[in-house]
């Protein structure tokens, strides 16, 4: 009898033991789940901060602000930016200027679900034009970002930082560009504590002077 005790005994102390390993291991794997995740949509989050920084940072370099503006007014719809052109004037090794339209269009990608709400996720589609034939025809495709961005913002705005209204027709008051976005992760993990969404924000001067070679 005692023996067969000391059999139920073994049996439901390796069960306990069995059980704390098998949530140990779930843990590791949760946490190395939510590593992922985190590195995942901040790296893209940080690409994509860096290419729009330096796309804006050359909006309107070596064009002559005083007989043409080098963009269009940023066309907004439900509260996010789906459309916004611009240019700047570069030099070729012959010399020659070149003249180098881009254009950013935010098209829909979806849904996510973050902490039980839905909501709606977008791609960044960037494009160039470059030559005399622009912004009519010939654009290209040249780059974009994932198709996990829950809000997208570009705004020009004055000297208090203010956004200015109709742009186009106010370029003296321009004096910065501000561009927002919000990242989800690429899908949802259900511990609480993992990073849902990445949220980036910048304001960049616009340099008017004239930088011939850039």
């Amino acid at each position: 009898m005692w023996f067969i005790f000391d059999n139920l005994n073994a049996l439901i102390v390796g069960g306990m033991l069995f059980l704390m390993l098998l949530g140990i291991q779930q843990r590791v794997a949760e946490m190395n789940l939510e590593q992922t995740v985190n590195y995942i949509v901040k790296r893209q989050a940080g690409d994509l901060a860096t290419w729009l920084e330096d796309d804006l940072l050359k909006l309107g370099r070596n064009v002559d602000w005083e007989s043409e503006t080098p963009f269009e007014n940023p066309v907004d719809s439900a509260g996010v930016t789906v459309r916004f052109v611009f240019f700047h004037d570069s030099t070729d090794a012959g010399g020659n200027t070149v003249r180098v339209y881009v254009r950013y269009r935010l098209k829909p990608a979806g849904e996510r679900v973050i902490r039980n709400d839905t909501i709606p996720v977008y791609r960044l589609y960037r494009e160039e034009c470059i030559g005399s034939g622009c912004p009519s025809g010939g654009w290209q495709a040249s780059g974009g970002g994932p198709g996990l961005l829950s809000y997208f913002k570009i705004d020009l705005l004055d000297q208090d930082a203010q956004p200015v209204a109709d742009p186009v027709n106010n370029a003296d008051q321009v004096q910065n560009t501000r561009v927002r976005f919000t990242m989800a992760t690429p899908f949802e993990v259900a511990r609480a504590q993992v990073l849902r969404q990445v949220y980036y924000g910048s304001t960049l001067l616009i340099q008017r002077q004239m930088q011939q070679g850039s």
